[in-house]
This record gives structure tokens, C-alpha cells and sequence, in this order.
């Protein structure tokens, strides 16, 4: 079935809220343990725009949503306006399809006329799959934060990567 990637709007709710909460459950790719309420979803989905840096796409196909791809605010000072922290999740059953390579090139080629300098990427590891992805998309190894997160009982490394826009 062909792939459509377009922005992620408020018929997304229920398939991003089922999504996120896999990953919440099933994976270290999130630090959150407790899973989200449609409502937490439906607000962080209020972060984002039709246009401007910090976007929210969603790979889906004629059954159902594969994925998503989202630049957002970095870190909540003026120093860090011109860059978006990334993130990309694609749902178990489309994993290797190149779903994650098609939003991010979709993601990347929307935001491009925007006034950002650079993107940033922490992957909580191993995550070797992502590490690729990104290393396609052009990011680069900034370093590694060692056990530096708790997700139930675990210490959780991560990896960032920065990509100049």
C-alpha cells in the first residue's frame, strides 16, 4: 500500500495516542513510565503548526498511521531558537519499510525554509537502528550521556546527535 506523509491533525489523536504509549511500554526510547492520557496527547499535539519550525507529520498508509516526525522546541530559552529537537517513531509493524527515512526527508525538506541553524537528537541506547537512520539523515555524533536517566529501575545511556541546517 502506498505511504501518504502529511501533517498530523486532530483525526490522529486515537492512532498517536496508541503510538506513543507502545513506546512508553514496550521500549527505553521514551523515559516516561506512565502511559499518556488522550489528553496529554491531544496537548502535546497543540505544540505544533501548520508552519513555522516546530511540525508534526505522520506517515499513514489507507489503514492506518505507520508513524510520525516531529521538530520541536529544543529548550525553552531565547539562546536555542534557532534550533528544533527531533523525533521519530515508527510503529512496530512498519519498521524496515523506510517509513522513518521518507518522514524525515519530509520533515527535513518542510522545515527548510525556516530560521533554524540546527537539529538535535538524543537516542536513548542501544538504539542502533536510529543511529543509522540518523547518520542517513546527516546527523552527527555529538557524544553520549552515560546512565544519566532511570526508566523502571534501569539506568537508560543516550547518544546526541546534531545536524546543521
Amino acid at each position: 500500500m502506498p505511504v501518504i506523509i502529511r501533517l498530523a491533525n486532530a483525526t490522529d489523536l486515537d492512532s498517536l495516542h496508541s503510538l506513543r504509549n507502545h513506546y512508553i511500554a514496550h521500549s527505553y526510547a521514551t523515559f516516561d513510565e506512565e502511559l499518556m492520557s488522550k489528553e496529554a496527547v491531544n496537548a502535546w499535539m497543540g505544540l505544533f503548526s501548520r508552519v513555522g519550525p516546530h511540525r508534526l507529520y505522520v506517515a499513514v498508509d489507507s489503514a492506518r498511521l505507520l508513524g510520525f516526525a516531529a521538530s520541536q522546541q529544543y529548550r525553552n530559552h531565547p539562546a536555542f531558537r534557532k534550533t528544533v529537537e527531533t523525533s521519530i517513531y515508527v510503529a512496530p509493524e512498519a519498521v524496515g519499510r523506510g517509513v522513518g527515512l521518507a518522514l524525515y526527508e519530509n520533515l527535513f525538506r518542510e522545515i527548510s525554509g525556516e530560521d533554524l541553524h540546527c537539529a538535535v537528537v538524543g537516542i536513548a541506547l542501544p538504539n542502533e537502528a536510529s543511529v543509522r537512520l540518523h547518520q542517513k539523515m546527516g546527523f552527527t555524533e555529538v557524544g553520549t550521556f552515560a546512565e544519566y536517566a532511570v526508566k523502571n529501575g534501569r539506568y537508560v545511556s543516550s547518544v546526541w546527535m546534531q545536524r546543521v541546517l
